[in-house]
């Protein structure tokens, strides 16, 4: 009793309900968990790494049962799946090894300077639409960037699926070939960073935030039938510009 009273203490309880809303908002757009739990987490005070390798961990479970259904729905283009996983795992390996060797100070800036971009971009993409061209350059470099803020910032939605259906991929098959990348992607990045931070610091962050990302999976098809896209997907880049700006502040001891 004990033993389970020393794991369910508010801060376990706290990334249960980060995971939570991370993984509503997730399953709703596509795109969310890694930009919501990554800034929150690296917010209170946990070292960039540590956040990197549990958000990763947490997408290996969570991307495993997408990949499944995604797969049984026929929602994956093999080829575009190849591409862009070619060029995820290499941007992931370059940001895993930046991740542990350069200045965590001006580093984190530059992320959190990035993220508070991303945000915007995807305010930005809520009431606008893009077409781009479907080439296997462009697949592969979306994978590498993608790949990269993955492994520095756990981010990979609002840059990969975004860019997947602006370059002509039907939604549906963005957000498969998308998710399964991200999975394969996830397994690397987290295999190369928890053997530099270790499992044991990051076990019981990663398990509140799994747990909070299963009981809300079955909540975000309704939230999806009841609210606006368009909302959702600003409610997100609100999040997230807003998150990553205390982050730049708390970078620079403005705050």
């Amino acid at each position: 009793m004990h033993q389970l009273s020393s794991w369910v203490d508010l801060s376990t309880l706290m990334f249960v309900a980060i995971g939570f809303v991370a993984q509503l908002c997730d399953g709703a757009l596509g795109m969310g968990f890694g930009a919501i739990s990554s800034t929150v987490l690296t917010l209170i005070g946990l070292p960039r790494e540590i956040v990197s390798a549990t958000v990763n961990g947490a997408k290996i479970l969570t991307g495993t049962a997408s990949t499944v259904s995604h797969l049984a729905y026929k929602n994956v283009q093999w080829r575009a799946l190849a591409y862009l996983s070619i060029g995820g795992v290499l941007g992931g390996l370059i940001g895993a090894w930046l991740l542990t060797q350069a200045s965590v100070k001006f580093f984190g800036s530059l992320i959190s300077g990035y993220l508070i971009l991303t945000g915007f971009y995807i305010i930005w993409k809520a009431s606008h639409v893009e077409k781009l061209r479907l080439t296997a350059t462009r697949i592969s470099g979306v994978g590498l960037a993608a790949g990269f803020l993955e492994a520095v910032a756990g981010v990979w939605g609002p840059l990969a699926t975004s860019n997947l259906v602006a370059s002509g991929l039907p939604a549906r098959i963005a957000i498969g070939v998308g998710n399964v990348a991200e999975t394969l992607v996830a397994v690397v990045v987290f295999t190369v960073l928890v053997h530099h931070v270790g499992f044991d610091q990051l076990s019981r962050t990663g398990i509140g935030l799994v747990i909070g990302a299963l009981i809300a999976s079955p909540l975000a098809a309704r939230l999806t039938a009841r609210v606006s896209k368009r909302r959702l997907t600003v409610g997100v880049g609100v999040m997230v510009v807003i998150s990553s700006a205390l982050r730049l502040l708390r970078d620079s001891g403005l705050l």
